[in-house]
């Protein structure tokens, strides 16, 4: 089940629900006049997802990532943390990962490279565990 929203011409918002996990796809620009409505999204999204399934955060559609965007994924960690479900990121493009690494929130918040990888619920697959640790 896909949910779509066109919220400006700048961004469009997609929640899709993945068995007992959540997706929040976002397309478009990513600044202080977008974040809210991701952030209503997430907290939508947080609401329906099942522990130990995820919500994820699908960025492969962003074209811009301002500072604002990156404090509303530390928000975003923050209030799944409260409810007790996962906040997952996926992102692999240099205009996004490179904000998350100076910002360091890539340290608390992962980037995923894919949304299957993102969707995972268990144990990490061996790729993901030999990068958190550094072990090849």
């Amino acid at each position: 089940m896909t949910i779509a929203e066109r919220f400006d011409d700048q961004l469009r918002v997609e929640r899709e629900v993945h068995g007992y996990a959540v997706v929040v796809r976002v397309t478009g620009e990513v600044d202080a006049s977008t974040t809210p409505a991701i952030r209503r999204e997430v907290r939508i999204a947080l609401a329906l997802a099942t522990p130990p399934a995820p919500v994820v955060i699908d960025l492969r559609g962003v074209g811009f990532l301002a500072a604002a965007g990156l404090n509303e994924l530390y928000w975003d960690l923050s209030a799944a943390e409260s409810v007790g479900v996962a906040l997952r990121v996926v992102a692999s493009q240099r205009h996004v990962l490179r904000p998350f690494r100076i910002a360091g929130l890539d340290a608390e918040l992962r980037p995923y490279p894919t949304l299957d990888a993102a969707l995972r619920v268990g144990r990490p697959d061996r790729s993901r565990v030999e990068e958190l640790t550094g072990l090849r």
